[in-house]
């Protein structure tokens, strides 16, 4: 779409959704506008908008009004596509009825009332089909083109001047310029998002010697985030030499916008008038693919020797060295998980025997570079082949000639599955797509397989089971109401285009009780399940994972947000000699992340409470001020022991009473342990929305809870959204590559 777009020139994109009565042209939208879209396009939105209400009402059709809901803040939209390339980006919802037939519908008093943007509002009560629908959408866009029409050397002149306005960005509101270091320790996410900037036709350029440049130093919210991130990749102070190689993307160029608004960060109000965000409040693709992406404002960087690059960009990739031994670093690369799977599988299908991989589990130089925890040690495979498949992946691989003296584990090849449910299998999708572009083998199977099938051991080794996005997790067993007949999704006559990834005669059953008992007998054998958000809410609320919970944060207001987040130093709730999770392999000492809502955990040694949350932090009414301690008279009183601390992300140590005689003490090997904890309250917000983040700073993010042989792997974040989380997927694609090795042993 963009591409056709751009090669004509187009000055308007149109696009048409349902189903709001009659028609909503919400273009104009009730604000926040997007921080970065020019003025001018801010006004053709008002003119077409109010344009198109004015005619459609002048022909006699009621229910047509602009401004509603829709705040037009996220990028994330078709439209969005005209709007960030200097054109006029549109949006129709016209009411709908889910099918072509003429029915009654009977609207809400919130539709139907009038107010000052919706003067001539919808019938409470109509006959609509899909022809109303049509007449519409038609009336709609012919009344659009007409002003387009009438207005063309406008809507032309605009369209240019957004164009020069934007190639001028640098001389007037700035920056001048993003830069993406040579250096970065995530090369592939690097070039990944590098991608992402040259499918919407930015202009990036390379510098051709080394540069030294002022750094803007961030300030507001998130400041204190993006500092720790800078000095934790050695961008400390007020200049920076730039390597020869970095990726600069100039301002001073058409598209300048697009690029600005994917790469900066975003800040929504608390105090915001509009108090229910649309869609996500947060995007910032440089945190959260976890790479570094300098905002420059000094106009030096311009004149830096540089040349355009061709487009797509592409990491360094394929084997250096010589040698039978091939290194790979651990750098939290997509392309880890597919290369598991693709060195000993040949072109058939079938497997190459001899080929091991191993895991380092520290980290070792060798060939005059540094490899870090988790690194890869492949042998049995010749050169010809390894090279082929990393160049493929887009991965750099080091051949060496003896294997490092370092201590390592094996990489299984685990058997997948992808656990959907019937009640929506949009925000599931988010994860389907990834594994079907890095082509990782895996099946794709319902909570209705999984209640009638109680050995999934046999089957799977990791099953992933991501959000399904329902209030209620608990409808994820019950399913649909029975009432009526079946709801079948299934390939026919009629409807040869359903049912072709999965199918079922009918779609009302969910996961059931008995799936929920299959998925406990999973773990126990020594599967890993990984659960996300609301399916990890679900496995909580029924009993799965001892000891641990949701946080109940009430006031904590998250809206599709960048947080901060850490690693916590010791990751072992009991023994400090336990090793750090190969869960965290790869990564930093800190992560931004995506929480759509502002969950988090709390963990305790019980089975049932323990929470350190329910603990009573004050004292009893006595002598003495606030933080003064009672004493009873006409006797001495010995001091009473300290009452146990812990961190928000860990769980509350026992006192010796607790533990007494006690069946709910959770046995050491089983406690659950945080891997993953939100930053601290002052640094937490990177992008978005955020309010009372004092409640959710330092709660846990991501747990793993053991249970009998395997274990849980519990997300209160989302690692796989949209295709824009890319620096957290290592954290599931490590889980499933050590899936029988997480459960911490003694050093």
């Amino acid at each position: 779409v963009l591409d056709t777009h751009l090669g004509w020139h187009a000055q308007v994109l149109h696009d048409l959704h349902e189903s709001v009565p009659f028609l909503y042209d919400n273009t104009v939208g009730a604000g926040p506008y997007n921080a970065w879209v020019d003025p001018l396009l801010t006004h053709d939105w008002q003119l077409f908008g109010w344009s198109n209400v004015a005619e459609m009402t002048k022909l006699g059709m009621p229910g047509v009004f602009t401004h509603g809901e829709f705040d037009t803040w996220s990028p994330g939209y078709l439209m969005f596509l005209a709007a960030m390339h200097n054109s006029v980006s549109r949006l129709y919802e016209t009411f709908g009825n889910g099918g072509a037939d003429t029915e009654v519908r009977e609207l809400s008093p919130e539709q139907y009332s009038r107010t000052w943007y919706r003067q001539d509002p919808p019938w409470p009560r109509v006959e609509w089909s899909q022809r109303n629908n049509n007449n519409y959408q038609q009336t709609g866009l012919l009344v659009a083109l007409a002003f387009a029409a009438e207005n063309r050397t406008q809507l032309l002149s605009n369209f240019y001047a957004r164009g020069k306005r934007a190639i001028a960005k640098p001389l007037r509101e700035g920056p001048s310029a993003w830069v993406l270091p040579a250096d970065d320790r995530r090369p592939e996410a690097q070039a990944e998002l590098l991608r992402v900037l040259g499918r919407q036709h930015v202009e990036i350029s390379r510098t051709s010697q080394p540069f030294t440049v002022r750094l803007a130093s961030a300030k507001g919210p998130g400041a204190a985030a993006a500092a720790d991130a800078a000095q934790e990749r050695g961008a400390e102070g007020d200049e920076r030499l730039l390597p020869t190689g970095s990726y600069v993307v100039r301002m001073d160029q058409p598209y300048s916008r697009v690029a600005d608004a994917l790469l900066d960060r975003q800040y929504w109000s608390p105090d915001d008038p509009q108090k229910q965000p649309y869609d996500d409040t947060g995007w910032s693709l440089g945190e959260l693919f976890d790479v570094e992406a300098l905002r420059l404002v000094d106009g030096a960087i311009l004149s830096a020797p540089m040349s355009l690059v061709a487009t797509p960009v592409a990491a360094l990739s394929g084997v250096s060295g010589t040698g039978p031994v091939f290194l790979v670093a651990q750098r939290g690369a997509d392309a880890m998980l597919p290369l598991r799977y693709a060195v000993d599988t040949a072109a058939g299908g079938d497997r190459i025997s001899g080929v091991k991989v191993e895991a380092t589990t520290a980290a070792f130089r060798s060939q005059a570079r540094d490899f870090p925890r988790g690194s890869w040690i492949v042998t049995g495979i010749d050169r010809e082949r390894m090279n082929e498949t990393a160049t493929r992946l887009g991965i750099t691989v080091v051949a060496a000639p003896e294997r490092p003296p370092v201590e390592t584990r094996p990489v299984p090849r685990p058997r997948l599955a992808l656990l959907h449910s019937w009640l929506n299998t949009q925000t599931e999708g988010w994860w389907r797509q990834r594994l079907d572009l890095l082509g990782v083998p895996y099946d794709y199977i319902s909570t209705q397989d999984v209640a009638v099938t109680a050995d999934l051991g046999a089957k799977y080794d990791v099953i992933l089971f991501p959000p399904v996005g329902v209030a209620e997790p608990q409808r994820i067993v019950t399913g649909l109401p029975m009432f009526g007949g079946p709801l079948p999704w299934m390939t026919t006559a009629e409807t040869p285009h359903l049912g072709t990834i999965d199918s079922t005669p009918d779609q009302r059953p969910g996961l059931g009780f008995a799936g929920l008992e299959h998925l406990r007998r999973f773990v126990v054998g020594g599967g890993l399940l990984v659960a996300v958000e609301d399916t990890a809410e679900l496995l909580i609320a029924n009993g799965l994972t001892p000891g641990v919970r949701v946080t109940d944060a009430d006031k904590v207001k998250v809206a599709g947000s960048i947080l901060d987040a850490r690693f916590p130093a010791q990751t072992s709730p009991g023994d400090p000699a336990l090793p750090p999770s190969p869960i965290t392999d790869g990564f930093g000492s800190r992560l931004s992340v995506y929480s759509a809502e502002g969950m988090s955990f709390e963990l305790s040694r019980l089975a049932s409470g323990g929470f350190a949350s329910d603990e009573s932090t004050g004292r009893p009414t006595g002598r003495g001020g606030k933080d003064e301690i009672d004493t009873p008279q006409g006797r001495a009183f010995p001091a009473a022991p300290a009452p146990p601390t812990a961190e928000r992300w860990e769980s509350l140590p026992l006192t010796s009473e607790q533990k007494r005689r006690n069946p709910n003490v959770i046995p050491e090997p089983l406690l659950p342990r945080a891997l993953l904890r939100f930053g601290d309250a002052k640094e937490l917000l990177v992008s978005g929305l955020l309010d009372h983040g004092g409640d959710l700073a330092r709660r846990a993010a991501v747990v793993q809870a053991p249970v009998g042989k395997g274990n849980i792997l519990l997300f209160a974040i989302n690692p796989i959204w949209r295709g824009s989380t890319i620096g957290s997927h290592p954290l599931v694609w490590n889980a499933i590559l050590a899936y029988d090795r997480l459960s911490p042993e003694p050093r």
